[in-house]
C-alpha cells in the first residue's frame, strides 16, 4: 500500500482548472502611434485604446500546456480611448481633452476603421500554448473587422489555488487584418502600420 502511494504521488499532476477572467482585475489595450514623417506631424499624437466591457475564460492545466485553452470576446463598442491611468502606463506624456477622444473614437468606430456597426466584437482563440516554468508562447486566432488571422506572443503565465494571470505584449500591424492606418488632411496626418497589445489579465 505504500509502495503505490508512493507512486501515485509522483505521478500526479495537476488538473486543468478553468478560470473566469475578471476584467477589474485586468488590463487589455493596444497602442495606436503617429507617423512622425508627415507634413502635420506636430498636430498629431499616440494613444492607447482600452479595452472595457469584455469577457474571458482559460483552462489551464501547468503539467499540459498544450491542452490551454484561452477565449476572450471584445465589444468594439466598448473600446476606450486614453482612459485615466493608461497613458503614463504607456510611457506617453500629457492629456488628452475630452472632446479630442471623442473624436478620435468616432474615427476608430467608423467606415474607415473597425466599423463597429458592421464588425462588433473582436475575439481570441489560442490553438496552442508550449513552454515550461512561467514562459510560454501563446498561439491562437484573432478577429478583428472581420477578419481571422494567426498571432502568437510569448506570455508569463502563473496559476496557482488563488488564481491565474497572464502578461505579455503582442507587436502586430493594422495591414495583418487587411485594414490600413488612419490618414487625415490629405496624408498630412497619419497613424503607423504597427500595433502594440498588451494584455495582463487575472482570472478566479
Amino acid at each position: 500500500m505504500l509502495i503505490t502511494t508512493m507512486l501515485l504521488s509522483t505521478t500526479a499532476h495537476a488538473e486543468s482548472r478553468t478560470w473566469e477572467l475578471d476584467p477589474s482585475a485586468s488590463t487589455l489595450f493596444v497602442l495606436v502611434k503617429h507617423d512622425p514623417n508627415t507634413a502635420l506631424a506636430g498636430m498629431a499624437h499616440d494613444h492607447t485604446i482600452a479595452a472595457t466591457g469584455w469577457s474571458g475564460t482559460v483552462s489551464w492545466d501547468p503539467d499540459v500546456p498544450g491542452a490551454c485553452e484561452v477565449h476572450i470576446d471584445v465589444p468594439v463598442s466598448g473600446l476606450v480611448v486614453d482612459p485615466p491611468g493608461y497613458r503614463a502606463r504607456a510611457g506617453l506624456e500629457g492629456d488628452v481633452s475630452d472632446g479630442d477622444k471623442v473624436k478620435i473614437a468616432e474615427n476608430m468606430w467608423g467606415n474607415r476603421q473597425l466599423e463597429k456597426d458592421r464588425f462588433p466584437a473582436i475575439s481570441f482563440a489560442s490553438k496552442s500554448c508550449e513552454g515550461s516554468g512561467t514562459s510560454f508562447v501563446v498561439v491562437g486566432d484573432m478577429t478583428i473587422h472581420g477578419v481571422t488571422k494567426q498571432v502568437s506572443t510569448r506570455m508569463t503565465i502563473e496559476a496557482d489555488d488563488a488564481g491565474f494571470h497572464a502578461s505579455g505584449t503582442l507587436p502586430a500591424g493594422l495591414t495583418t487584418w487587411d485594414m490600413s492606418p488612419f490618414t487625415a488632411a490629405m496624408g498630412m496626418i497619419k497613424n503607423l502600420n504597427d500595433l502594440a497589445f498588451t494584455i495582463d489579465v487575472k482570472g478566479h
